[in-house]
């Protein structure tokens, strides 16, 4: 049912699964969580994680086929950490899109937003590839005031927001800006971030509930549903207005 275009379960490669074990037992969890297919997205981070796609795609390869016998469909992409140079490094093979489609996941650090951003996205999207802004309730900056993102949104790049946030993991600040970015039609779809089965591990069935309570199904559906499987696909996407439910007299 559900596709997860976000996590970090190939092991050994970043601060997700450590090894094949942790990553068997996420992708089980996957499967009790009811998500039918999984997008990889080991970090490439030049000063804290060097990842080479060339050593990605051979990870990959041998982890997948031992994965083979699980029933998930899966595939390979890379979470981006933000510099200038993106478009360079895209052009000369250094980054790695989602399952080989035009979404290139990219994450911004934690406190600052970035300058330069928008004419970096412009050029990555003359390239032909399509930013996707990992996890952006997560960002300070957005948590002090979500409209310095309000530029990025309103020339369409997608938002993807995480699971974990929808359900309080992060705490109430971080579920607070992202009901705030749902709410402004911001956020194009839902994933995971899962890193480990102790920490962080693959969950959907619950944030998709709170979806539902707050915004309906449908819109639930589109977040957690459509548009990570066109993500998958390799297919556009676009943001999903949400609108509070109406509660009845007794709540």
């Amino acid at each position: 049912m559900y596709t997860d275009v976000h996590c970090h379960l190939l092991p050994g490669v970043d601060d997700g699964c450590p090894d094949w074990d942790a990553s068997k037992a996420c992708l089980d969890r996957c499967r009790s969580e009811k998500v039918r297919a999984v997008l990889v997205t080991p970090h490439i981070w030049p000063d804290k994680y060097p990842n080479r796609p060339a050593e990605l795609r051979e990870r990959f390869a041998a982890w997948s086929s031992r994965a083979a016998g699980l029933g998930l469909q899966l595939a390979l992409g890379a979470e981006v950490y933000y510099h200038h140079g993106l478009p360079e490094d895209l052009a000369a093979g250094k980054l790695l899109t989602l399952g080989g489609g035009p979404h290139l996941l990219v994450e911004f650090p934690v406190t600052l937003q970035p300058r330069g951003v928008d004419e970096t996205f412009y050029r990555l999207r003359l390239a032909g590839a399509e930013p996707l802004l990992a996890h952006p309730e997560r960002y300070v900056f957005a948590q002090r005031d979500p409209r310095r993102l309000a530029a990025l949104a309103e020339s369409g790049i997608a938002f993807q927001v995480t699971t974990h946030s929808l359900v309080g993991t992060f705490g109430p600040q971080v579920q607070r800006t992202a009901f705030q970015m749902l709410e402004r039609g911001w956020v194009a779809l839902v994933a995971s971030d899962a890193h480990r089965p102790d920490a962080r591990p693959p969950l959907f069935r619950e944030a998709v509930r709170v979806l539902e309570r707050r915004y309906g199904r449908a819109a639930a559906r589109r977040l957690a549903v459509q548009n990570p499987r066109r993500v998958f696909e390799g297919l556009q996407v676009h943001p999903v207005p949400c609108a509070l439910q109406r509660r009845g007299l007794f709540g």
